[in-house]
């Protein structure tokens, strides 16, 4: 894809300035991933609460199956050490 642009020569500097790149098509490319990795994390719960009603809320538990059954072998059936006081 061709695209054609005109950069204010003082925004240029600064972005030069900030990555290194001199480029005007890697700047390009790198500024269009940062757009995106940026907009890609703000789409994304940032606290437990939020990130919990997001997985509620996309998930349907009932295609897991039976809960007891998946999660039976996961706890430990060790007494643990002997404690002597």
């Amino acid at each position: 894809m061709y695209i054609q642009i005109t950069l204010d020569d003082q925004l240029l500097q600064q972005a030069v300035n900030l990555t290194g790149l001199a480029d005007k098509q890697a700047l390009l490319e790198e500024s269009l991933r940062v757009l995106i990795q940026n907009h890609t994390k703000a789409a994304q719960p940032t606290h437990f609460w939020d990130a919990l009603q997001h997985f509620r809320a996309t998930t349907d538990l009932t295609e897991l199956g039976d809960i007891d059954e998946i999660f039976a072998d996961v706890r430990d059936k060790d007494l643990g050490r002997r404690v002597e006081l």
